[in-house]
């Protein structure tokens, strides 16, 4: 009734999107990892933390390609782009999807990762993901936070594609749980089949 299938784009970019799952976010309806992989065609999602599963690394560094891990560590560069113009080819955007416990000891303790450059965000909006609390208002969620890299990567139209696709996820998550109103579902609205369901 809800499903929004037909919505998500197909975005082809020269960014490579590798996405690094902790396996805890594999059964969280609210992820939105998932779905920009769903939307970027050359993207990739790899899952981190299974018992006794090693996680391939193969590719994060590849030929003709920088590699960023888009993580805010304290040795982190900003992504502007000025920097983005010093890039000799097209990027490889390594993204951690994990809670931030999860993540910075994902990265402290993953060898594939070393010598990797950090970059992190410029400061931009709040986040617009309703469906989690987040302690920090600055805090994105991995669809923003990629969403805004590409921006800032390739192109904004892009990015404007993909933040459109979380609030279409946010409104109807939101809908479905009762805490908005259809009238204020203004993206895609709510179809009208979810009514008679």
């Amino acid at each position: 009734m809800l499903c929004f299938c037909s919505l998500i784009p197909q975005i082809t970019l020269q960014t490579r999107v590798i996405v690094l799952m902790h396996t805890c976010e594999e059964v969280l309806t609210t992820n939105t990892a998932r779905l920009t992989v769903k939307a970027l065609t050359n993207s990739e999602l790899r899952i981190h933390g299974r018992r006794d599963e090693r996680m391939s690394v193969a590719g994060l560094v590849s030929q003709g390609r920088d590699s960023l891990l888009l993580y805010p560590s304290p040795h982190s560069v900003e992504l502007t782009a000025d920097y983005v113009s010093r890039l000799a080819g097209p990027v490889n955007l390594i993204v951690p999807d994990a809670n931030w416990r999860q993540t910075t000891k994902f990265v402290r303790r993953e060898p594939g990762l070393i010598g990797i450059p950090h970059v992190r965000l410029p400061a931009g909006p709040q986040s617009k993901y309703l469906l989690r609390t987040q302690r920090d208002p600055r805090n994105l969620c991995t669809l923003e936070a990629i969403a805004r890299a590409i921006g800032l990567l390739e192109c904004c139209t892009a990015q404007a594609r993909l933040e459109t696709l979380l609030r279409v996820l946010v409104e109807r998550t939101l809908w479905a749980r009762g805490t908005l109103a259809a009238k204020h579902c203004t993206t895609a609205g709510i179809p009208d089949e979810a009514f008679r369901g």
